[in-house]
């Protein structure tokens, strides 16, 4: 990280290879108070001679900084502290808009209500020391019936970006062998979890009509949805039926084609790309990215997958570097109706990359500009003025 640059903002990026929608550009950028413009004004410049000028990363969903939060079982750590440092891995792997996935759940502890409500404000009070964008993607566990008040009121609150429907409960009633780490991570023991959990499954009958009621209610405020590990095509209708037109992470190739068909986005884990596979049996990610059946990849659980996976996809022949990219940045915005980034164009946002591609199985994030600003910057003999 080159401290120093923060404090001013750039105004070009001159000797890139931009890439502006699906076609490669020579031509300068130039940026003022935040946003990309036509007009160039003297000042501090990057050099990008020999890389590729992208659109800055737009994780569509991530839960790596749970891992700040919480290191070690039952061991935490104040709010501020863990979304520092996570905001500066984010600006470290080109990542300039992140939605936080953050679970709301009947499971408590670090998946229940009380880290929603103390992160929204601690976000809040950091705003002004970020280096990137960070906005939530509330992921409501279906059978938390308890939780739609305050669901509700968060939908309300102008915080929530995205609304997933998850329903790991099946899951985990069949995983007892895995109650041990999912009672540490919900702050009780092995007999306290299993209670949580037959409670949650004995309301099953009214998980359907709380969708209903919390899908309209984000229908209604313009909220996108998205439906998590779907198992069925029958999940997937029934999800779309409800204006949730996502599909998030589905567990077949079946789900993701039936999803594609009706024009839905498809989300795959960025790790599975780099992995060359799931590690919970869905498809390839990489196979349905080539064959047009994934529209978005996620970091999930490893910031520096995004980037990696993509460069990785063009690395392989499986497509090329400009549709590659739209997976990490142009397609999620898109999906998430962010119109004022995911492109380079006059009038949207600075939040850019540079990246040195000369390896590309190993590519080099030489900055990141988030906002007009340098977040992160490998090579300080690149910055000028």
């Amino acid at each position: 990280m080159f401290e120093p640059a923060r404090n001013a903002p750039l105004t070009a990026i001159h000797r890139g290879r931009v890439l502006k929608g699906e076609a490669w550009d020579d031509a300068s950028l130039y940026l003022a108070d935040g946003g990309l413009v036509d007009a160039p004004e003297w000042g501090r410049w990057l050099d990008a001679r020999g890389c590729l000028v992208l659109p800055g990363i737009v994780d569509f969903h991530g839960d790596a900084f749970e891992r700040q939060i919480m290191p070690r079982p039952q061991v935490s750590f104040p709010l501020p502290l863990a979304m520092l440092d996570t905001d500066r891995q984010l600006a470290a792997n080109g990542i300039t808009t992140a939605l936080h996935g953050v679970t709301h759940s009947w499971e408590g502890g670090l998946r229940g209500p009380e880290t929603l409500r103390r992160l929204i404000p601690a976000l809040d009070g950091l705003r002004p020391r970020c280096l990137v964008d960070h906005q939530i993607h509330l992921r409501f566990e279906c059978h938390h019936l308890d939780g739609e008040a305050e669901t509700l009121a968060w939908l309300n609150s102008g915080w929530i970006t995205l609304l997933a429907f998850n329903d790991h409960l099946p899951g985990m009633t069949r995983k007892p062998h895995k109650w041990k780490e999912w009672a540490d991570r919900a702050h009780t023991d092995i007999a306290g979890f299993e209670a949580r959990l037959q409670a949650a499954a004995a309301r099953a009958g009214e998980v359907p009509a709380l969708i209903g009621r919390l899908a309209g209610e984000a229908h209604r405020l313009g909220i996108p949805m998205a439906s998590h590990d779907d198992h069925a095509v029958e999940v997937r209708d029934f999800y779309r039926d409800h204006a949730c037109h996502i599909s998030e992470f589905p567990l077949n190739r079946e789900v993701a084609e039936h999803a594609a068909r009706h024009g839905s986005p498809v989300v795959c884990g960025a790790p599975n790309v780099l992995r060359g596979g799931s590690h919970v049996g869905a498809p390839r990610a990489a196979d349905l990215a080539a064959d047009g059946l994934c529209s978005i990849l996620a970091s999930d659980y490893y910031y520096p997958a995004p980037l990696h996976a993509a460069c990785r996809l063009a690395a392989d022949g499986l497509l090329p570097m400009e549709r590659a990219w739209a997976l990490v940045s142009s397609n999620p915005a898109a999906a998430l109706g962010l119109t004022d980034r995911g492109s380079i164009a006059a009038g949207k946002r600075a939040d850019l990359v540079v990246l040195d591609v000369a390896d590309p199985h190993a590519p080099h994030l030489v900055a990141t500009i988030s906002s007009g600003r340098i977040v992160h910057l490998a090579d300080s003999s690149r910055l000028h003025g």
